[in-house]
């Protein structure tokens, strides 16, 4: 797997962030509880979860409970911190109006339970994105290259704020990021300020 980093204008980092909606890929045991897969990412506090997660989806269905296991093959979970409105009521975690929602995530049954890694896209909106998604993007994470070249597409002065790449440690020049993005279904990203 390719690993890219980016170096960026100062003071640009925290807006690209928003890359963190489309999803990171991360591996855990069969069984691993999202709870425990959030409290090893970094920054994630098991205080700082427990009081800052409060919508939770998994495999697009809301979860309530950080002790679920993640079990099967892949799996997408989606975190943010709490939404507004009517909608935010009903799928926060514990609410009070969860009786609206048609459906629930639920520990499957009858799934084959192996030594194959769960692959995890872990998807973060909203503030959870902001307040984290820096720390993450400096200490690198996996994301799926599609992903990457979309968002500079759509983003030109993001794309004008890289001032360096480097492709597996080797300087590239810093116009040439997304013709390294064609090959790679992932790509291990790392995004720096520059100093």
């Amino acid at each position: 797997m390719k690993h890219i980093t980016l170096t960026v204008e100062s003071g640009s980092l925290p807006r690209f962030t928003t890359l963190l909606q489309s999803g990171i890929y991360l591996e855990v045991n069969q069984g691993t509880s999202i709870g425990d897969l959030l409290f090893a990412l970094p920054g994630f506090s098991v205080e700082y979860v427990k009081s800052r997660v409060q919508t939770i989806f998994l495999n697009g269905l809301p979860a309530d409970n950080l002790e679920q296991h993640l079990w099967g093959q892949q799996v997408v979970l989606a975190i943010s911190a709490a939404m507004p409105g009517l909608a935010g009521a009903i799928f926060r975690k514990g609410g009070v109006h969860s009786s609206l929602r048609t459906e629930t995530a639920t520990e499957p049954s009858g799934v084959k339970r192996d030594d194959q890694p769960v692959q995890v896209r872990l998807k973060l909106f909203n503030m959870i994105a902001v307040e984290k998604g820096v720390e993450l993007l400096e200490k690198s994470c996996v994301v799926a290259s599609v992903s990457l070249k979309k968002f500079l597409a759509y983003r030109p002065p993001l794309l004008a704020a890289i001032q360096t790449i480097t492709l597996n440690g080797k300087d590239l020049g810093s116009d040439t990021v997304t013709s390294h993005l064609e090959s790679d279904d992932k790509i291990i990203l790392t995004i720096r300020n520059r100093t």
